[in-house]
């Protein structure tokens, strides 16, 4: 752009009058600020649409990035089968997410509404439904997470995990709710599944156990037994004891005195157990332990020592299953089954509480089934008379709750 100066144009005017330069020398001033005027405004005018079209641009770009997000979102949405709503509480608004209506399989053009989802909730679950909706307003808890079904127009389930979040003002009046629906129906298929070879799993190994445990008992049933056979004419004494210990037992499990002590398990335990109370006497020579008449006293000292030998080769075997009841009952029963009420009995002389109530509940069936049964020096006595020996030992011999 060409600009005059000022002394150019004062320069031209010499000569003439005063009043003629005086208002040439105004006119070249304000020629001068009007050129001066017009370059900065077409300057600024130009930087104003340089920086908008830069800012027009930045817009365009963030829009675009925005457009995109929106889109990855809303994808993202689509592959979790993830919808979002809210709830504005104060406003009494609610938004669903595009995904939410395809998620309901509900026509976007209608107003989101508790309504619209309650007809699509399985009728089943709608009153779980509804307290959770209730729940947003009028219970305290913030965040909450919930199952449910949906029942499609077509006859299919839906499974749904609800998550939800509420905003709640300093007075706990809620503000807004924010919450997701996702579509979890093929992981609830899976847990199902994963359910039930679960369940067939472990009746399969509950099937190998019992076999297994059977096994055992038999195995055990045997060996007892074969010690037994040695003076025993019947053959069934561990048999008829050990279903004597479980019916006293299973009577005195209804008494005040043993319903803490006494459930299933012991019932069961003892049973098992209580067959190993004499297996000690495989260590007492058949001159003894087959002798028809009395027992010299170191004859019974020795005889005596059953409930040892059998207590430590039980204990040799705990040692290994230090929490097997079993094995614990076991040693209880072969060590302290000839322990006596009022502490006269072997082989520690304890009395009352202090002798372990399987052994109390042995010491009783033992004696039982030993009246009731054949011996080379008596004969069997009857019911009667065998309930009368032992309610005569009451509170001397035995527990007397238990007789």
């Amino acid at each position: 752009m060409e600009i005059f100066l000022p002394c150019e144009v004062l320069g031209k005017s010499r000569g003439k009058d005063n009043q003629t330069a005086s208002e040439l020398e105004l006119f070249a001033i304000e020629s001068y600020a009007k050129e001066i005027d017009d370059y900065l405004d077409k300057e600024l005018l130009k930087k104003l649409i340089l920086d908008h079209a830069e800012v027009a641009r930045s817009l365009e770009t963030a829009l675009s990035d925005l457009s995109a997000s929106e889109a990855k979102l809303k994808e993202a949405n689509r592959i979790a089968l993830l919808g979002y709503w809210d709830i504005d509480h104060r406003g009494e608004t609610r938004h669903w997410s595009e995904s939410m209506y395809e998620l309901l399989e509900a026509d976007p053009s209608q107003a989101p509404s508790l309504d619209l989802l309650i007809k699509r909730v399985h009728p089943d679950d709608r009153e779980m439904v509804l307290e959770i909706r209730r729940g947003l307003t009028e219970n305290n808890n913030d965040v909450a997470m919930a199952r449910y079904r949906l029942l499609m127009e077509d006859g299919r389930i839906k499974w749904v995990c609800l998550i939800f979040r509420t905003e709640r003002d300093v007075d706990g009046s809620p503000i807004l709710s924010r919450g997701t629906i996702q579509d979890i129906t093929k992981i609830k298929i899976a847990e199902d599944k994963l359910e039930q070879y679960s369940k067939h799993l472990e009746a399969m190994v509950g099937e190998k156990v019992r076999e297994i445990s059977e096994s055992q008992m038999a195995t055990i049933f045997a060996l007892v037994k074969l010690s037994e056979s040695r003076d025993d004419d019947t053959g069934a004494h561990i048999e008829r004891t050990a279903s004597f210990c479980r019916l006293l037992a299973s009577k005195a499990m209804h008494h005040s005195n043993y319903s803490g002590e006494i459930n299933e398990k012991f019932l069961e335990t003892i049973y098992k157990a209580s067959p190993l109370h004499d297996i000690g006497k495989v260590g007492i020579p058949d001159s003894i332990l087959l002798k028809p008449g009395k027992l010299t006293d170191e004859e019974f000292a020795q005889m005596k020592q059953h409930v040892i030998i059998g207590y430590r080769t039980i204990a040799e075997i705990q040692k290994e299953y230090k929490n097997n009841e079993f094995l614990r009952m076991g040693m209880e029963i072969c060590r302290c089954h000839h322990e006596k009420w009022n502490g006269t009995g072997y082989p520690e002389g304890i009395s009352g509480n202090d002798i372990p109530l399987s052994a109390r509940i042995m010491a009783i069936a033992d004696v039982y089934d030993a009246l009731r049964s054949r011996r080379v020096y008596k004969e069997a006595f009857s019911h009667e008379k065998s309930r009368e020996i032992i309610a005569g030992s009451k509170g001397t011999h035995f527990d007397p709750v238990l007789v």
